[in-house]
């Protein structure tokens, strides 16, 4: 899928959501600069997110969220 398909997608199905890093309830790595100005939480295994941050077509994850405690999944 292209980013453009994903956007359209859904944030609970194959789409993603964006997260600002001020959600987040974990540490932010001192690597993540100003650069980075909101995080994406894509979706696995169900509803489980795996966030991290994209820079052009690459996508880092930082964290696997599969207790959903890393930030409200309202």
């Amino acid at each position: 899928m292209t980013w453009s398909e994903m956007r359209s997608a859904g944030r609970h199905g194959l789409g993603y959501e964006k997260i600002s890093k001020s959600a987040i309830r974990a540490p932010i790595p001192p690597f993540i600069t100003e650069e980075v100005s909101q995080l994406i939480a894509f979706r696995y295994n169900g509803k489980r997110a795996m966030v991290g941050y994209r820079i052009q077509d690459i996508f880092y994850v930082l964290w696997f969220d599969s207790k959903f405690k890393l930030y409200d999944h309202g």
